[in-house]
């Protein structure tokens, strides 16, 4: 946001680079200044000039397509900072060499780097080229006449509201961590079964195994009669050998 400076009419003396002409012209100059800067961020100073009488006149060899208008502000009381510099788009040159203000806002910049209150007012304007190849110099000749603006640079450390110091979040209490459920364990391990004898059907009558089947019958009863037949045998030869 931009504030409105006091106009100031100014009168330039204006020297031609390279020749001993000189020019004197009158130039009713505005600047915008900044409502809040603080240190340590570029500023921005409006520049608005209009010509209370005659406009300044070019060179004899003319002006290079590409001049520009390069404005100043003087600012005093503030440590470090003493001025700001832009640069303007100059309309063509016309027919009467008549070199025009430009149309807009001439933009000013520089950045505080200290704090302080101080005063701003307009300066030199030069055309050429480059700020360092001037081709035409203008300096103010009524600098005491002129009424500066206030100008006032606020630390940037002190240009906000201290922001409110997050409160901490509460910890997880250990009722809720304890309460948490966990995970059963599940036992994979297969339950034995008791194990049962089946005792085959007529196993209890025969000794054998009830699913022998009738095969399994007869070799039994074979193997009996055999048995049966060597006790009669070895009965008889004992009898034989008492008798003789």
């Amino acid at each position: 946001m931009q504030a409105e400076a006091a106009a100031n009419v100014v009168v330039y003396l204006c020297k031609y680079t390279g020749t001993t002409e000189t020019e004197t012209v009158t130039i009713d100059v505005g600047l915008e200044v900044p409502a809040s800067p603080v240190t340590g961020q570029q500023m921005t100073i409006g520049w608005r000039g209009a010509y209370t009488a005659l406009a300044l006149l070019a060179p004899e060899q003319g002006l290079p397509a590409d001049a520009k208008l390069y404005a100043y502000a003087s600012i005093k009381g503030i440590d470090g900072l003493t001025s700001a510099t832009g640069v303007g788009t100059l309309p063509p040159v016309g027919e009467d060499d008549q070199i025009q203000l430009p149309t807009g806002v001439v933009e000013l910049k520089t950045t505080p780097g200290k704090a302080g209150t101080g005063t701003i007012q307009p300066a030199a304007i030069n055309v050429g080229t480059k700020p360092t190849e001037p081709l035409i110099e203008c300096e103010v000749q009524n600098e005491a006449a002129l009424s500066p603006s206030p100008l006032t640079i606020t630390d940037a450390g002190q240009s906000g509201s201290p922001s409110p110091s997050p409160s901490p979040s509460p910890s997880p209490s250990a009722s809720a961590s304890e309460s948490a459920t966990q995970p059963e364990e599940t036992d994979n391990t297969d339950e034995e079964e008791p194990s049962m004898n089946k005792t085959p059907l007529g196993g209890a009558a025969t000794g054998a195994g009830g699913d022998a089947g009738p095969d399994g019958r007869t070799f039994v009863l074979v193997g009996l009669l055999v048995a049966f037949a060597a006790s009669a045998g070895l009965v008889l030869r004992r009898r034989g050998n008492h008798a003789g």
